[in-house]
C-alpha cells in the first residue's frame, strides 16, 4: 500500500492537507488541494535577455480564498500559483515538486523561515506550486517591499538585461546591514540562505530574490522570508553555480584558486566579511554538511520523480563533499 502525504508539509497522512497546514496556510479554511478550475491558459513571452532563467519562463497567477475555494482573480489576491512553465528547459513537469520540497527542506530541515506554500493540482491532473504573499497583513494592508535589485538601484535600463545578475552577495549584505535595525540577528539567515541555495544547486538566486519587508509595527526593515527556493541545475544543467559572486570585485580565497569552486574557506571567509561571529559560521558550515541523511529521508516524501529524487540528492551530496573540503587546515 502506497503511503500518502500532506501536500504541503509532506508529513505522513491522508493526501489532503493535514490541520496544521489548512491553519497556517489558509487560515483554517478547509481547502481541497484539487483546484476547481483547470489550468489557465496563458501566452508564453520569451525573453530576449541575454541570460534565460527558469523564473524568466515561469507564468504567475493571482488568487484569492472565497470561502473554503481558491479563485483566480485579478486584484486583492493572497495567493501566487505558478503551473508548470514552458520554456528552453528540462524537465519543467518537475518545476512545481521541485520548488515546493526546496522550500519545505529550507524550513523543515535547515530551519529557515519561508513562504508559506502548498502543492495544488488543476482539473486535468497536472500540478502547480502554490504560495502564500507575505507582505499583506490579514486586514488587506500591503506592506512596503523592496527587494535588493531596487536597494541597490540596478535597473535594466540603467545596467542591461543581466542587471539582476551584476552583483556579489557581499555587496548585499553591505545593504542589509543598511537597511536592517536587526542586522546581527537577520545576517545569519542571509547567510544560511546563500549557503542553502548553494547546497541545493540554486544559481538563480538573484538580486530580486532577496528582498525586506517595513515592519509597520515599529517603521524598520526585516529580511523577508526565502522565496523562490528550487534546484536550478534539474532545469538546466549548464547554470552557475550561484548567481552572484560571495565577494565583490575580483577577489577569491587561495581555496577557490585551488579548486575552481566555493568550499568551506570560502563560505567561512564570507561569513566574517559580513560580520558575523565564526562560531556562529562555524556551527552553520558544520550543521549544513551534517544533514544529508535528513535530505535523503525528506526527498522520498516529496512529489518529484523516482528519477529526480536520485539526481536532486546525487547533486546535494556532490555540494556537501565540496563544503567538506578545507583548504586551510585550521578552522
Amino acid at each position: 500500500m502506497r503511503t500518502s502525504y500532506c501536500p504541503a508539509c509532506l508529513k505522513e497522512g491522508p493526501p489532503v492537507y493535514c490541520r496544521k497546514c489548512l491553519q497556517s496556510v489558509f487560515g483554517g479554511r478547509k481547502v481541497n488541494p484539487v483546484l476547481p478550475f483547470s489550468r489557465p491558459e496563458y501566452n508564453l513571452r520569451m525573453s530576449q535577455a541575454s541570460r534565460i532563467s527558469i523564473s524568466g519562463v515561469q507564468t504567475k497567477h493571482t488568487l484569492k480564498l472565497v470561502g473554503d475555494a481558491l479563485e483566480l482573480t485579478d486584484e486583492g489576491g493572497t495567493f501566487i500559483l505558478k503551473p508548470v512553465p514552458y520554456g528552453p528547459f528540462q524537465n519543467l513537469e518537475e518545476a512545481p515538486a521541485n520548488e515546493h520540497f526546496s522550500m519545505q527542506l529550507a524550513r523543515q530541515v535547515f530551519g529557515l523561515p519561508t513562504a508559506d506554500n502548498a502543492m495544488m493540482r488543476f482539473q486535468d491532473g497536472s500540478y502547480a506550486y502554490l504560495t502564500k504573499r507575505f507582505d499583506l497583513l490579514p486586514d488587506g494592508t500591503k506592506l512596503l517591499q523592496e527587494d535588493m535589485a531596487q536597494v541597490a538601484q540596478k535597473t535594466e535600463e540603467k545596467d542591461g538585461k543581466d542587471y539582476k545578475y551584476q552583483y556579489s552577495y557581499q555587496g548585499v549584505a553591505g545593504h542589509l546591514k543598511t537597511h536592517l535595525s536587526t542586522y546581527k540577528v537577520e545576517v545569519e539567515n542571509f547567510f544560511k540562505i546563500v549557503l542553502f541555495n548553494y547546497l541545493i544547486h540554486n544559481g538563480d538566486a538573484h538580486l530580486k530574490n532577496f528582498s525586506v519587508l517595513r515592519n509597520n509595527t515599529y517603521g524598520g526593515y526585516n529580511l523577508t522570508p526565502a522565496y523562490d527556493l528550487l534546484n536550478t541545475r534539474i532545469h538546466s544543467p549548464m547554470e552557475p553555480d550561484t548567481a552572484l559572486n560571495l565577494f565583490e570585485g575580483d577577489y577569491v580565497t587561495d581555496s577557490y584558486a585551488a579548486r575552481g569552486y566555493y568550499a568551506w574557506d570560502d563560505f567561512h571567509e564570507f561569513g566574517l566579511l559580513i560580520e558575523m561571529a565564526e562560531k556562529r559560521v562555524l556551527r552553520f558550515l558544520e550543521e549544513t554538511i551534517a544533514r544529508e541523511e535528513a535530505v535523503g529521508e525528506m526527498i522520498r516524501r516529496s512529489f518529484l520523480s523516482e528519477k529526480t529524487k536520485n539526481v536532486y540528492l546525487g547533486q546535494v551530496r556532490e555540494r556537501i563533499q565540496r563544503l567538506g573540503y578545507r583548504h586551510r587546515k585550521n578552522h
